[in-house]
């Protein structure tokens, strides 16, 4: 059995466009900013191994996304700030090739915000290994929603409305913590750590026998790693409200070489326009 990487469809949400999408002024970047919506795609993946399942990320659940109307969710063509049919979620996306949660040996989460972790609760109980930088794990239980009787209120209020803890602490959940790069399979599937979007964002390089390296991106699109920022200069647009700008920046070099050097490719988390040129689950790359 050779290993094997599947696409799963986690619906698709519009925010405001300088949420992912902002620049400096004209004279700078050759761009106007145009107010409005700007679709995005939600997707996770699950890597079939001849040694380990893995699933990385857990997308978001329609009833938490429904409560936060306000910025930066914007209303589509729809009407709708998000769309998501009863499939498009990662467990009913496993459904659709025999895989359930008790098959999945490890998880790896990119980063604990709600629309990365929102069937993680699905997991608790199973022998699944929740894989999640312990950098991580110490913003999310200092700044989560709802805030912890008698703790002092985080200093990084921007991304408390994102961390649920109905999600991540969860009984039942076996955490796997991690501190920087991490060979879960060797180099098949390695695990980087690339703090600024949150101090223990990680994604996940796949090297695949037949469609060669694959660079797992969750929650960025391609103008994130190659357009033009807010200072005009260099190419990088990190997230509008980041932990660290400067960070996700030097993360997105790092990974930009990295795939350079590998002649790899990126699969973009948040890509709708890359999305609908993917094979989705059932289909697979190898």
């Amino acid at each position: 059995m050779s290993m094997k990487l599947y696409i799963l469809d986690g619906g698709q949400m519009w925010v405001e466009r300088g949420f992912l999408w902002h620049f400096g002024d004209g004279a700078a970047t050759g761009e106007e900013y145009h107010e409005g919506p700007f679709g995005i795609r939600n997707i996770q993946f699950f890597i079939d191994h001849p040694k380990a399942k893995v699933v990385f990320d857990l997308g978001f659940t329609s009833e938490w996304f429904d409560r936060l109307p306000g910025f930066p969710h914007r209303r589509g063509p729809h009407g709708h700030h998000l769309m998501k049919t009863p499939d498009q979620n990662p467990v009913s996306q496993l459904a659709k090739i025999g895989v359930k949660p008790d098959d999945i040996d490890y998880v790896v989460i990119s980063h604990l915000m709600s629309e990365h972790t929102g069937y993680l609760p699905e997991f608790a109980g199973t022998k699944a290994k929740i894989v999640v930088q312990e950098a991580e794990m110490e913003y999310a239980s200092r700044i989560g929603t709802p805030p912890r009787p008698g703790d002092e209120p985080a200093v990084e209020q921007f991304h408390t409305w994102m961390y649920v803890r109905d999600y991540f602490e969860k009984k039942g959940l076996d955490y796997l913590f991690i501190d920087g790069d991490y060979e879960l399979l060797g180099r098949d599937v390695e695990i980087l750590s690339l703090p600024g979007h949150t101090p223990g964002f990680q994604n996940v390089m796949v090297r695949l026998p037949k469609t060669g390296p694959v660079f797992l991106s969750a929650c960025e699109h391609r103008g994130m790693y190659y357009d033009v920022p807010v200072n005009g200069y260099a190419p990088g647009i990190p997230h509008a409200f980041t932990w660290s700008a400067a960070g996700e920046l030097w993360s997105f070099k790092r990974v930009r070489d990295l795939v350079e050097k590998e002649e790899g490719q990126i699969f973009f988390g948040h890509d709708q326009e890359q999305f609908e040129t993917l094979k989705a689950c059932p289909e697979y790359y190898e």
